[in-house]
């Protein structure tokens, strides 16, 4: 079945999700009245002075992901240094504990260890060993993963290849996604900027989901990806890899980043598919920057390798199965292709 929606003088009126069901209608919300805002985000003074030593010291004291508080974390599992990440950007003196990347089990296991043969198959990787950007003048100038740089967050997708290769030694993990939130406002737990990975004995149900929708329909992704390049919705394109603002996604600026032709995992990709899928993710947080955002990379149970990507701070409106879309949709994904081709190649 072709994916159902209207385009109506060549734009975008309404599309349903063929995965889930739901109904994204496009609505300039510029002329929607929205009464409440998302609130509980403090906006620092353009002329606020820098935190102070003593309140960055403080705050890195008592964050368990910063360097020198490893004791606070369950045994490290492996660590990536200086000389294995050679782009990172951090001072001398910034990899603390002689880290650029460490990986550790969650605390508090996603998946019961009783599912997994009594391993926890839980874990984060620690992205940075900085907790805050340069010259932080309030306890939100967090460092974020956009800030990276390309090749630091290539190396960071070859720990979680690493991570889903330890995970798949246990016989009773049989599937595995990576998920990430940056910002309170996505959910995340902690402010120091980490991944989770989580291993699971079944399929988790938003894959298998995905897959039910593909078996109803094989070329499901293809269409996809042609509709978005008809409604000039897509922001990259590679070999292998395509990126696109998503008019099906959970929240009304959501982005997706899929390989329609592999297949396979991610710690089966070769070395440029690597770099290429790192790349188009990379590029994408880079330009969302410090905004609050998630992303989750599906794979598995014969599904494309692909990644959904939210960016969380902005009203939206989500009403029994139907959700509202900007009008600046075909805009913003513009502004993002804009803002990526002003960027040099990652590399």
């Amino acid at each position: 079945m072709p994916i159902e929606c209207e385009i109506r003088d060549g734009a975008l009126v309404w599309i349903k999700n063929p995965i889930t069901g739901v109904i994204s209608y496009v609505v300039d919300v510029r002329g929607k009245s929205f009464a409440f805002t998302l609130g509980g985000r403090e906006e620092t003074a353009h002329n606020a002075p820098n935190l102070t030593p003593e309140t960055i010291r403080h705050a890195t004291e008592s964050c368990p992901f910063c360097p020198g508080n490893e004791s606070m974390t369950t045994p490290e599992l492996f660590r990536m240094t200086r000389d294995e990440v050679p782009e990172w950007t951090g001072a001398i003196g910034d990899d603390g504990a002689g880290w650029v990347v460490r990986v550790i089990n969650n605390l508090f296991p996603r998946i019961p260890a009783e599912l997994t043969g009594n391993r926890n198959e839980s874990y984060i990787v620690i992205e940075d060993p900085r907790h805050f950007i340069d010259a932080p003048r309030s306890q939100n100038d967090l460092i974020f993963t956009g800030a990276l740089g390309g090749g630091h967050f290539l190396h960071l997708m070859q720990a979680d290849a690493r991570v889903m290769r330890l995970a798949l030694e246990n016989p009773d993990v049989s599937s595995i996604v990576i998920r990430k939130n940056q910002g309170r406002e996505s959910g995340a737990s902690q402010p120091h900027l980490h991944q989770q990975i989580i291993g699971s004995p079944e399929p988790f149900p938003a894959v298998l989901a995905e897959a039910r929708a593909e078996r109803e329909n094989p070329h499901m992704w293809h269409e996809l990806v042609a509709l978005m390049e008809r409604l000039g919705l897509v922001i990259d394109r590679g070999d292998s890899v395509v990126s696109y603002a998503s008019p099906i996604g959970m929240f009304p600026r959501s982005y997706d980043v899929v390989m329609p032709d592999h297949r396979g995992l991610l710690s089966e990709l070769t070395p440029e598919q690597m770099r290429q899928f790192a790349n188009a993710i990379y590029r994408i947080l880079m330009i969302l920057g410090p905004l609050p955002l998630d992303y989750e990379i599906h794979q598995g149970e014969g599904l494309p390798i692909h990644a959904h990507i939210n960016a969380r701070l902005y009203p939206y409106s989500n009403v029994a199965g139907t959700l509202n879309l900007p009008g600046t949709l075909l805009q913003s994904a513009a502004a993002i292709r804009n803002a990526i081709g002003r960027h040099s190649p990652l590399p």
